[in-house]
């Protein structure tokens, strides 16, 4: 397929889906969601998607891929997306989710086959034990990963299943060795991150954070889902186990966190040039500068 993207890239709440919005309100492009947790149906509050009056503005796709319950992957993601970028539309792809864009503008090789068996035996380990696995089981791949990835379990049992799937895996040195494209990240300095952060949360839990908590809790959710930021701790505060204070303020942490690592992959594994925000007074004057980026850069291809 020969397709190309205009990329805009940055930590949760860095106002990337915001210039989106705004650019394609005024252009027409349609918007690819690279965002992991924008695919389930029926979690819209706690992943900050566009309201529904933005996406009648504005033409999106990557949102409500599967149900709650699913299990899914970057594997159904290129699938679900790959329409778009089979379209005669200018698209403009906005997200977070790293693995994602690379996936995108890169390309993926394989998924390993599910093995539900191993994946028991492999979340029953403590840390220190899947950590040691890891290294001698997959030592090459483990190397591959960065700091973080390499505290993040779910990241060790990923690496562990593809080595017993036989199949390639995107972190692998020759993935990494492709070449990277230029796209377009916003930087937000961290103090003003975090305020954008905790005023989210709180958004959230205005907007009615509880209420579809409470609805996903009757249903038997993934993993995934049970742990997703915001919607974990909202959980918790319906189950008596901690109160709305405290869950706001681990919301925050672990949004906190994940910007953290979205940042720590984006230097590591993609070519990113940054538009730094705070040099813009406007949501227009800023979009301004990501059309210019653009022009300069020129699209992007897309290589699903």
């Amino acid at each position: 397929m020969n397709s190309t993207a205009y990329f805009i890239v940055g930590p949760t709440a860095s106002g990337k889906s915001g210039v989106a919005q705004y650019i394609a309100e005024r252009e027409g492009q349609l918007i690819v969601s690279a965002d992991s947790m924008n695919i389930y149906r029926g979690m819209d509050i706690g992943t900050a998607k566009p309201t529904f009056n933005d996406r009648k503005k504005a033409d999106y796709t990557g949102f409500d891929l599967a149900d709650p319950t699913e299990k899914f992957n970057v594997a159904a993601y290129l699938d679900a997306v790959r329409p778009a970028f089979e379209s005669d539309r200018e698209i403009i792809v906005a997200g977070g989710t790293g693995l994602y864009v690379k996936c995108l503008t890169e390309g993926f090789d394989d998924v390993a086959p599910e093995n539900s068996n191993l994946r028991k035996e492999l979340e029953a380990l403590d840390f220190q034990s899947l950590e040691k696995r890891a290294k001698t089981e997959a030592a090459e791949l483990f190397s591959t990963l960065t700091e973080d990835d390499q505290q993040n379990p779910r990241r060790l049992i990923r690496i562990l299943e593809k080595v017993a799937g036989g199949t390639s895996f995107p972190m692998s040195g020759s993935w990494n060795a492709k070449p990277k494209p230029k796209l377009i990240g916003l930087h937000v300095e961290r103090e003003v991150l975090l305020e954008r952060i905790e005023k989210r949360v709180e958004q959230m839990y205005s907007a009615g954070l509880l209420d579809e908590a409470e609805a996903l809790l009757k249903l038997d959710l993934s993993q995934t889902a049970l742990q997703a930021i915001g919607y974990a701790e909202a959980f918790g505060v319906l189950n008596n186990e901690w109160s709305l204070e405290a869950a706001k303020e681990k919301t925050v942490i672990r949004t906190r966190q994940l910007a953290k690592r979205q940042m720590t992959w984006f230097r590591n594994q993609l070519n990113i040039e940054w538009i730094n925000t705070a040099d813009f007074q406007t949501l227009e004057n800023l979009a301004e500068a990501v059309s210019n980026a653009w022009k300069q850069t020129g699209p992007t291809p897309v290589v699903i």
